[in-house]
C-alpha cells in the first residue's frame, strides 16, 4: 500500500512549500477562500512526506468539503484511511472513486482488501473478480488476486485467476505452475495439459512438474474421483502444497464419505496446516482400524503429541503385518528415541537394514540417526553413510547424508565435497542447501554461507526453511528481506 505514496515521498517540504501557489492554481479553481485552502493543501502535503495518514485523510476530507469535483482525490483519500487502520470507511471512499469512474487497477485491488477487512467479504470478491477479468494492465494483479482467493478458501477463483494468469503470460513459469497445481486435484486431464511444456523449461519448477506429472498418469488410470484427489493430494503434500493438498482430501470425503483413508490423510494435512486433525483420525479409525495407512496417521499423530508410546503399540503391529519391510523399524526406532531410550532405538534401525539390506533410504536413516546421536561413527554411521553412497550414490540424498555425517563428525572439508556433489545433481535440494550453508558458517565463510541459505530459507520443508531463517537472522542481519 505504501507503493501508493511513493511519489509524495520523494518531494521535500521545502520544494512543497516553495511550489504551492503553482500546485494550486493547477489543483484548485478559483475560490474566495484561498488562505485556508492553501493551509490546507499545506497540512495535506506535510502529513504525506511525514506519513502521517490520519491528518492527511482530514485535509482530504476538508478540501473535497470545498471542492467535490476533485473525484480523483476520493482514491487518495482511501488509500490514508486503510493505512490508518480505517477499512470501512476506506471502502466507502474507493466505492465514490469507482462511481466517479476514477478508481485505478490499484484502487481496485486495495478495495477489495478493505471490504474484505471490514467484513463484505462477497462485495470484495466481485472487486476482485472484476479487476481480474478486465483488460489493461490487470495481469499483474493475477498472482495477487489467486492469493487473496486461496485465503478465502474460494478455491473454484483462485484455480480461475490462475488460469488466466497462465493464459496472459504463457511464458511465466511461476504462472503456469499455479495454475496447474491447482488444477491437479480438480482436472487432472488439464493439468496434464498445461504442466507438460513446463517440464522442458529447467529451474525448480521442472523438477516438481515432473513429479506431479507422474502422479496425474497414475491418477487418471483410475476413474474414482475421491481416489484421484486423495492419490493427488499426497503427492501436493510431499511437494510442500498442503493447503491445496487439504482441498483434495476434503473433496475425496466429500465424494465418498466412508473413504477411510481420505479422512486419514485429511488429517496429516490439517496437522501440517497447524490444526486440530484428531477428529478427522478418529472418523478414519471408526471407518477401518486395520487400514495400513490409517494406523500409520494415528502413529504419527501421538508421536506429534509427544506420546511415542503410544505411536508404537500402532507401529508393532505394522511391523508384524510387514515383516519384509524395514521401513516399520525405522519408524519404531525414531519413536524410541523420542520416548529416550537411545539403545533400542539404533537395534530397531540395525534391524531395518537387516531386513532390506540393499534398501539405500534406510542405510541413509541409520547414518543420520548414528551421527545425531553421537554413536561410534566407524561401528556405524561412516559405514551406514557409505553404504547409501553404494546403493544409490547419484541421488542427492545419499549425498547428502554422507555431507551431514562429516558435518557431524567436525570434517568441514569432506562435508562441503559431499555437498557440493548432491547439488551438483539438484541445485534445489533444500537439506543439502542448508547443510552447506552451516558448513561454511562453521568454517569462518559467512559470507558463502548467505546464498545456500537464502535459497533453504524459501524450502517448501518448514523444519529446513525455519532452520535456514534462523541463521539468516542471526548471521545477516538486516540483509535477508524476512517475509
Amino acid at each position: 500500500m505504501e507503493s501508493r505514496f511513493q511519489n509524495y515521498q520523494r518531494q521535500t517540504l521545502l520544494a512543497i512549500l516553495i511550489c504551492l501557489p503553482v500546485l494550486l492554481a493547477v489543483l484548485l479553481p478559483f475560490s474566495p477562500r484561498p488562505h485556508e485552502e492553501v493551509q490546507i493543501v499545506q497540512r495535506l502535503y506535510r502529513a504525506e512526506l511525514l506519513q502521517h495518514h490520519e491528518q492527511a485523510a482530514l485535509q482530504l476530507v476538508r478540501l473535497l468539503e470545498y471542492h467535490p469535483e476533485l473525484v480523483n482525490l476520493w482514491e487518495r483519500l482511501a488509500f490514508h484511511e486503510m493505512a490508518s487502520g480505517n477499512a470501512a470507511s476506506a471502502a466507502e471512499y474507493f466505492k465514490r472513486a469507482q462511481e466517479s469512474k476514477v478508481l485505478s487497477e490499484e484502487g481496485m485491488l486495495a478495495m477489495g482488501d478493505a471490504l474484505a477487512e471490514s467484513g463484505n467479504i462477497e462485495e470484495a470478491v466481485e472487486v476482485w473478480l472484476l479487476l481480474g477479468e478486465q483488460t489493461g494492465q490487470a495481469s499483474k494483479y493475477l498472482p495477487l488476486l489467486v492469493e487473496r482467493f486461496q485465503r478465502l478458501k474460494r478455491w473454484d477463483l483462485a484455480t480461475r485467476m490462475a488460469q488466466l494468469w497462465a493464459e496472459k503470460d504463457p511464458k511465466n513459469t511461476q504462472a503456469v505452475w499455479q495454475a496447474g497445481i491447482l488444477l491437479s486435484y480438480q482436472n487432472p486431464e488439464a493439468a496434464i495439459e498445461l504442466l507438460t511444456p513446463l517440464t522442458a523449461r529447467g529451474g525448480p519448477e521442472a523438477g516438481l512438474a515432473n513429479q506431479l506429472l507422474k502422479t496425474l498418469e497414475t491418477a487418471r488410470q483410475n476413474t474414482q474421483p475421491a481416489y484421484q484427489r486423495v492419490v493427488i493430494g499426497q503427492q501436493l503434500g510431499e511437494l510442500g502444497y498442503w493447503e491445496i493438498a487439504e482441498q483434495a482430501f476434503k473433496e475425496a470425503v466429500q465424494l465418498s464419505p466412508e473413504y477411510a483413508e481420505g479422512w486419514a490423510l485429511l488429517a496429516e494435512a490439517q496437522q501440517n496446516l497447524g490444526k486440530d486433525g484428531y477428529p478427522s483420525l478418529r472418523r478414519a479409525f471408526e471407518l477401518n482400524p486395520v487400514s495400513d495407512l490409517v494406523q500409520t496417521a494415528m502413529a504419527l499423530y501421538w508421536r506429534r503429541q509427544n506420546q511415542p508410546q503410544i505411536a508404537l503399540a500402532y507401529l508393532h503391529v505394522l511391523a508384524e503385518k510387514h515383516p519384509d519391510e524395514g521401513r516399520w523399524y525405522v519408524e519404531i526406532g525414531a519413536a524410541l528415541a523420542q520416548s529416550g531410550d537411545l539403545i533400542e532405538a539404533l537395534r530397531a534401525y540395525r534391524r531395518a537394514v537387516d531386513i532390506e539390506p540393499e534398501n539405500a533410504e534406510l542405510w541413509r536413516a541409520l547414518a543420520v540417526f548414528s551421527a545425531t546421536n553421537g554413536f561410534d561413527p566407524q561401528s556405524y554411521t561412516l559405514p551406514a553413510a557409505q553404504r547409501a553412497l553404494d546403493l544409490d550414490g547419484n541421488n542427492p540424498a545419499s549425498l547428502d547424508t554422507a555431507g551431514f555425517v562429516y558435518m557431524k563428525l567436525g570434517k568441514w572439508e569432506e562435508a562441503e565435497q559431499f555437498l557440493q556433489q548432491a547439488l551438483k545433481v539438484n541445485d534445489a535440494y533444500a537439506p543439502a542447501l542448508l547443510h552447506l550453508g552451516q558448513v561454511y558458517l562453521e568454517m569462518g565463510r559467512t559470507s558463502q554461507a548467505y546464498q545456500p541459505l537464502k535459497k533453504a530459507a524459501d524450502s517448501k520443508d518448514e523444519l529446513i526453511a525455519l532452520t535456514a531463517q534462523r541463521l539468516l537472522e542471526r548471521y545477516f542481519p538486516g540483509e535477508w528481506p524476512q517475509p
